[in-house]
């Protein structure tokens, strides 16, 4: 498809995603009478203006900036907060952050704890925008921890659309699908103005960020019909720009760039001037890999100059690294190293150093277009020591949180026992006339103190066990992650081949499981994954190995089992796979299973062997799926 310029109207990428979607999730969340434990009831006239802003936020800028200097009190620091959040919509987080930070200064000595926290989630927002994550991860925790004690539903859910969106910045994607998912059940389970549709589109994020589109994809299509028929604008043009990106990461480039194109349009209706760069910017990418090499970059300039204009160091970096590409392409070290060291400039702080491995993996190209493959091979050097550095902050931050609720408990535990001794001396003091009385307090006391040492015991052996498993166990199925899967066939394999035993793997795959989740929800799709693992649960040894290694792909392990045993096993099983559904009170579905089994004498290599497994599960496909293959025979 010819791409014409004057086609384009504005669009933003995955960051801009994340950092537009919440705008309209606080739009839907204070509108009036919006559920029974609403803490405060928004004026007709603060509705509205609200509402706007999902198709027209420069109108409501204009229109709230002007009525500023009338204002006093609480209305003041309203009107802070709603220009706070149009000029988040437009990407514009110096002024956002100042506009939350002047409403936030009105509430001083205020009994308007409702205001304060809506006002602290959106300078969490400007922070996170302006590459603060952690600062900002402080405020989403308050506003979290009062809307949890409050019971406020809506607030609970645009906090915890918040906190996943900073959990995404600090690239934690797994916190961050917790958040959405949590929001997905609260949305669900309340009558709440932010629909599980909502929460889809967020989840979708998640997936894209993983860089998963094939599981981003349906959660896209279910707000995509949402936002359609509710004819949200704002937020279905995000919708449509994150399944464009999904298709191009598929090779899919036709409908991509059609979705692409309607987003733009959309986003051209609503006047956001400022996702000219994103979608210029986008565009760029695929012109890139069309070899139209100078339009790509008349955009990425465009799409700089924007950026510049709205202090974006993240979507900088991201221009600068593609112009960089482009002089690589074209073989112009000097030149690419210039941008690169701009982009360079832009990335400190921890929350950029992703970009900073990007940043030295490309100078490395450069160095060596140079032949100075000596200084490529230092920075390549640190590149993977930044790498080791971001998987262990990662780690170490996960580590620190479940720390922290250790140390807590524990300190409440010690507290509780200091105050078990003063009662005891007090008691001891009035009671000294009354000798056997003091004696059965005592005991009574020691007896207290021991059930708290033993529960403090408890409480860290469970702390434990449950970070162990957070880090081997699916969250879906209860099954092994990939990770672990992998891990124990690895270990199992090399104890077959040294002691010359059968081991037996098999891949199996839920047929037609996007059908399920096109058609019942995916809901129901989770439903049925669960039902799945647990039968498989129930039906083979403690000593096999259950994982799920993809979204509705499963790889079993057979330990001291030949293929023809295990073809036995896998064949009585997926005969009660087909009553799944009547056992989770899914009777309208229908479900098989298909199979690829391999022994583990054909390689010693788990990698090559998996690969046979798919082959045979290709095969088992072909032949008409709910069938089992074995690798090798007909």
């Amino acid at each position: 498809m010819k791409i014409n310029r004057s086609q384009l109207v504005f669009k933003t990428p995955f960051w801009r995603l994340w950092f537009k979607t919440w705008v309209v999730l606080w739009l839907v969340l204070i509108t009036e009478g919006v559920s029974a434990d609403t803490i405060h009831k928004w004026s007709a006239v603060s509705v509205d203006k609200l509402k706007a802003v999902r198709d027209d936020p420069r109108m409501v800028l204009d229109k709230t900036i002007n009525d500023l200097p009338q204002l006093k009190g609480t209305e003041k620091a309203i009107h802070h907060f709603f220009a706070s959040r149009a000029y988040a919509s437009l990407i514009l987080h110096d002024q956002a952050l100042e506009q939350a930070k002047l409403g936030l200064s009105l509430l001083k000595g205020t009994t308007q704890p409702w205001l304060i926290a809506y006002l602290n989630l959106a300078k969490a927002e400007a922070l996170k925008g302006l590459g603060r994550p952690r600062e900002a991860e402080i405020l989403v925790d308050g506003a979290l921890q009062w809307a949890r004690q409050n019971n406020s539903n809506e607030l609970l859910a645009y906090a915890l659309s918040v906190a996943g969106y900073t959990n995404l910045v600090l690239s934690e994607t797994d916190e961050a699908l917790n958040r959405f998912q949590e929001g997905y059940r609260l949305a669900e389970t309340h009558s709440l103005l932010l629909t599980p549709a909502d929460f889809s589109g967020m989840i979708a994020l998640v997936y894209e960020y993983r860089d998963e589109p094939e599981l981003a994809i349906p959660y896209f299509e279910q707000a995509k019909v949402y936002y359609s028929k509710q004819n949200r604008r704002l937020e279905l043009a995000n919708t449509l720009f994150g399944l464009g990106r999904s298709y191009l990461k598929l090779n899919k480039q036709q409908e991509g760039l059609e979705l692409l194109i309607e987003s733009a349009r959309l986003a051209l209706e609503i006047r956001d001037i400022q996702g000219a760069a994103y979608s210029y910017q986008e565009i760029s990418q695929v012109l890139i890999k069309r070899g139209q090499i100078e339009a790509a970059q008349t955009y990425l300039v465009d799409a700089l100059h924007f950026f510049e204009q709205a202090k974006n160091p993240f979507q900088q970096i991201g221009v600068l690294l593609a112009q960089a590409k482009i002089m690589l392409i074209q073989q112009k070290a000097e030149a690419a190293m210039q941008y690169l060291s701009s982009a360079k400039e832009l990335a400190t702080g921890d929350a950029f150093l992703p970009h900073r491995i990007q940043i030295n993996r490309l100078k490395a190209e450069t160095y060596a277009l140079d032949d100075r493959y000596q200084k490529a091979y230092n920075l390549l050097l640190t590149m993977m020591k930044d790498e080791r550095r971001l998987q262990n902050e990662q780690n170490s931050q996960r580590l620190i949180k479940l720390q922290a609720a250790f140390e807590t408990e524990q300190q409440r535990s010690q507290n509780a026992l200091l105050q078990e001794q003063n009662l005891r001396q007090q008691a001891a003091l009035a009671n000294e006339r009354k000798q056997r009385g003091y004696t059965a307090i005592v005991v009574t006391l020691l007896a207290v103190i021991c059930l708290l040492l033993l529960l403090q015991h408890r409480i860290s052996r469970k702390h434990q066990k449950k970070y162990e498993t957070l880090a081997n166990q699916d969250g879906l199925t209860n099954l092994l992650t990939r990770r672990k899967t992998l891990e124990d066939t690895n270990q199992q394999l090399n104890l077959a081949h040294r002691h010359d035993d059968f081991i037996s793997m098999a891949i199996l795959d839920l047929d037609y499981f996007k059908n399920i989740n096109d058609t019942y929800g995916h809901q129901a799709g989770d439903d049925i994954l669960r039902g799945f693992a647990n039968l498989a649960s129930r039906s083979f040894r403690n000593t096999d190995i259950l994982g799920r290694i993809g979204g509705e792909e499963f790889f079993f392990v057979f330990p001291h089992t030949c293929a023809q045993s295990a073809y036995t096993l896998l064949q009585s099983f997926s005969e009660k796979v087909k009553a799944v559904p009547a056992d989770i009170n899914r009777e309208e579905i229908s479900l098989s299973v298909s199979v690829g089994l391999v022994s583990g004498r054909e390689s010693e290599d788990v990698a090559q062997l998996m690969n046979m497994a798919d082959e045979a599960l290709y095969a088992a496909k072909e032949a008409g799926r709910d069938c089992i293959r074995i690798y090798g025979q007909t």
